[in-house]
């Protein structure tokens, strides 16, 4: 739900901040004080294309920011997919900044984002209708998905993946047998001969960490032997060597037992101190001689074996750790194509059970989408005549496809406006008055499944009588869902006005040499006041005035 938006500098509005309510809230005004700016800026945070003209004249920058409040779980769930989740306080913030220059951006919670990505989350959060718009429900592509959404069978099409997962797996796999056999061979030679390679060299896990371990030992084994040496002779190895007169001062200090508090404690750390020494110096004996070995030999092999590895590990493009999972890898490609004709047959088996099993699935999530689509037809019709439109009918189209991710149909909502006519696809319907009120009717058919937070609809009442104004209205109301959906209308229909659980003023005044858009939330006696200049215009009678009291009473 948007809980507060903010505009700068976009058209005749320098600065607007406006916290509309929940449920059903009317915007009106006089032709031209702002309205479609207020809907144009929406649009933008929706991630609509920008025009540098729509920057107010003499800045260089405008801006738009809207907080949304997000509870839904369905919502949650899809703005997850896009890495994205609500602050601390369960808000989202969205913002869009425009520049002369030709530059936008886009940040959500902060972080900037694509354009791309601000289109598909907020067609999570918020939906805009208006005369112009293509409209979603217009999207062949995405009915079928929202035909599984009305008929809530997650389960069946949760099981229609597994089996299409499991038979494309299969058909890859087949696929990859019977690929042209000249490049097979290509591949299997290729195999053998990385194959030996790497069992040829037996690079061990760790062995180039000890190698190069080695190599600084070998490098420095001078220096090693001759300090270690000198270290050794100062400790153990000479007359009068730390270890003798650490012995002889603890023979001095033992002498003091019973006669100084400390002595005990001070002769039992020279003591141990004097075993300490000694096992430094049995390890330095390991390294004043090298064993036998040649370190110029030594250093030599080492070095070659670590050209080795650093010429395989280039090549084959990972770490000479990798190489045993590498190597098995080939091992089982390898097997498998060595035993292809045995493998590919076993595999044309499991392809048709896995065919047989996806196709039995894919006919339960047809007859699911089809029972679902006598209900919505129906459900829709019935919305339809409520809204004074008893001859348009409302079909679901439902064809069969080759299997995909999403079963093995195409699904297409159709509509005939007028008595007589062949159902065409929505997107073709000509009337905008028409669309909106079937816009409007699919909105609250697919209240429940369809979880979008913030509904806009711009002068939804184009050409339509006070009756059906009334009507829509009442429906717009419905959609609102006592609150749990925002349903927000740009309208110049004092009928459906009245209906709103809140009404906001759109005007513009002159600020100095400039016209600036305001907006204004009205009380009981502003929203008379407003539906009484709808209704009578120049002529605000107190008739008039009683009527929209009236209107108001109704409500």
């Amino acid at each position: 739900m948007l809980l507060s938006i903010y505009i700068e500098n976009i058209a005749l509005i320098k600065k607007l901040s406006l916290e509309p309510s929940s449920g059903f809230c009317a915007f009106t005004g006089e032709t031209g004080a702002g309205k479609s700016i207020i809907i144009d800026s929406l649009g933008l945070l929706c991630g609509a294309r920008s025009d540098k003209d729509i920057i107010r004249t003499g800045e260089d920058e405008a801006f738009v920011e809207g907080l949304f409040s997000v509870e839904d779980k369905k919502t949650l769930n899809a703005l997850k997919e896009f890495d994205i989740e609500p602050e601390e306080d369960g808000c989202i913030t969205i913002s869009r900044r425009l520049s002369r220059d030709g530059r936008s951006g886009a940040k959500i919670n902060g972080r900037a984002i694509p354009l791309s990505r601000l289109r598909s989350v907020m067609s999570n959060l918020l939906s805009i209708h208006g005369q112009q718009d293509t409209l979603a429900f217009a999207d062949a592509d995405k009915q079928l998905a929202m035909l599984d959404s009305f008929a809530k069978n997650e389960s069946v099409y949760d099981e229609y993946l597994i089996k299409y997962n499991k038979f494309n797996d299969i058909k890859r796999r087949l696929d990859s047998l019977n690929e042209d056999s000249k490049e097979r061979e290509i591949r299997l030679d290729m195999l053998r001969y990385r194959i030996n390679e790497l069992r040829s060299a037996d690079i061990k896990v760790g062995e180039k960490d000890e190698l190069e371990s080695e190599r600084k030992r070998l490098a420095n084994i001078e220096k090693i032997v001759s300090r270690a040496g000198e270290a050794y002779t100062i400790l153990y190895g000479r007359d009068g060597a730390v270890f003798e007169q650490i012995a002889a001062a603890f023979y001095s200090l033992s002498a003091l037992n019973g006669i100084i508090p400390e002595a005990e404690e001070l002769s039992e750390r020279l003591d141990n101190a004097k075993y300490e020494i000694i096992d430094v110096a049995e390890s330095l004996k390991n390294y004043l001689e090298a064993d036998g070995e040649n370190p110029e030999r030594r250093l030599d092999d080492c070095e070659t074996r670590l050209e080795l590895i650093k010429k395989l590990e280039s090549k084959y493009k990972t770490d000479s750790d990798s190489f045993p999972e590498l190597l098995s890898d080939w091992e089982n490609e390898l097997n498998i194509n060595e035993n292809g004709e045995e493998e590919k047959e076993r595999l044309v088996l499991e392809l048709k059970t896995a065919k047989a099993e996806l196709q039995k699935i894919a006919d339960a999530l047809t007859e699911t989408r089809k029972k679902a689509s006598a209900e919505l037809c129906k459900r829709v019709t019935e919305e339809l005549n409520e809204l004074d439109m008893p001859s348009v009918r409302f079909e679901v189209a439902i064809e069969q496809k080759e299997f995909a991710s999403d079963g093995a149909d195409v699904a297409e909502f159709l509509i005939s406006a007028n008595k007589g006519e062949l159902p065409k696809p929505m997107s073709k319907i000509a009337s905008g008055g028409e669309l909106s009120r079937i816009m409007l009717c699919l909105k609250c058919v697919f209240a429940d499944s369809e979880a979008i937070g913030t509904l806009i609809f711009d002068e939804i009442d184009t050409g339509v009588s006070g009756k059906t104004s009334e009507k829509i209205g009442i429906r717009l109301k419905k959609a609102s869902d006592g609150g749990k959906t925002q349903v927000i209308c740009v309208t110049h229909s004092a009928i459906l006005a009245s209906k709103a659980d809140a009404h906001y003023k759109i005007s513009k005044t002159e600020d100095g040499e400039r016209t600036v858009t305001n907006v204004v939330k009205l009380d009981r006696i502003g929203r008379r006041d407003e539906i009484a200049r709808i209704l009578g215009g120049l002529n605000i009678t107190e008739t008039v005035i009683k009527a929209a009291e009236e209107m108001l009473d109704e409500k």
